[in-house]
């Protein structure tokens, strides 16, 4: 479930339709909020915070950056919509700078930040039923991009996608990983190669990847505020 504005969604509570649209922000967040209950949901989680159904909780999923090369690799298929908008900035650019400012409308909704990360940091949220972990970008660039780590007793491989730039979460048997160009090796005997897993004869895997977010960390431990956080 993720918000963006102008964009609405139309999830089904209940057996009823609801249409979704931004309106509002908590803790420099977007709020969902849906016009057939007037509740408030947060654009993370799932779940209604204000409103008749407080307490309630959509079904979640992952959206993760990726580049038309990237997308093509996991399906050659795939159908690619081009916009006729025009674009002047690349709009993941912001998101990679670690100096960007935090808009001044946002600062009135905010309680006071967590001190263990600077606000403005970015990384990688991951979440399972059992833990809630950030990864910032800082750390996984000092690793070479790649961290091989436990969560709720399951190991996970967290890297930098060759070609998007940003962190990939994903389940792996590897205990060790290394690059050998754009391509990610692991013991395990598969590899990343163009943002796809694929076994030793170069078969893609299909695997589930844990929820996960590319995200400030205010962002992160505004919505999970027990977090913790990779190598403290």
């Amino acid at each position: 479930m993720v918000c963006n504005s102008g964009v609405s969604l139309t999830p089904v509570i209940d057996g009823q339709v609801h249409h979704f649209e931004c309106r509002g922000i908590y803790n420099g967040l977007s709020l969902l909020w849906d016009k057939e209950s007037g509740s408030f949901w947060d654009h993370v989680t799932g779940e209604a915070v204000q409103g008749p159904l407080k307490g309630e909780k959509l079904p979640v999923f992952n959206l993760l950056q990726m580049s038309v090369e990237a997308a093509l690799a996991d399906d050659p298929e795939l159908e690619i919509a081009i916009s006729t908008r025009d674009i002047e900035t690349n709009i993941w650019s912001p998101y990679l700078e670690e100096s960007a400012d935090l808009p001044v409308t946002y600062i009135p909704s905010m309680a006071e930040d967590d001190p263990r990360r600077p606000m403005m940091d970015i990384g990688l949220g991951v979440w399972t039923d059992d833990v809630q972990r950030y990864y910032p970008l800082e750390v996984l660039r000092q690793r070479n991009g790649v961290i091989i780590d436990r969560l709720g007793g399951k190991a996970f491989l967290i890297y930098i996608d060759a070609l998007s730039g940003t962190p990939v979460a994903l389940p792996t048997s590897a205990k060790k990983a290394e690059w050998r160009g754009a391509d990610l090796l692991l013991d395990s005997g598969e590899m990343i190669r163009q943002g796809v897993l694929v076994d030793e004869n170069g078969r893609k895997k299909s695997v589930k990847k844990p929820m996960q977010v590319f995200t400030r960390w205010y962002g992160f431990a505004y919505t999970f505020p027990d977090c913790e956080v990779f190598g403290l």
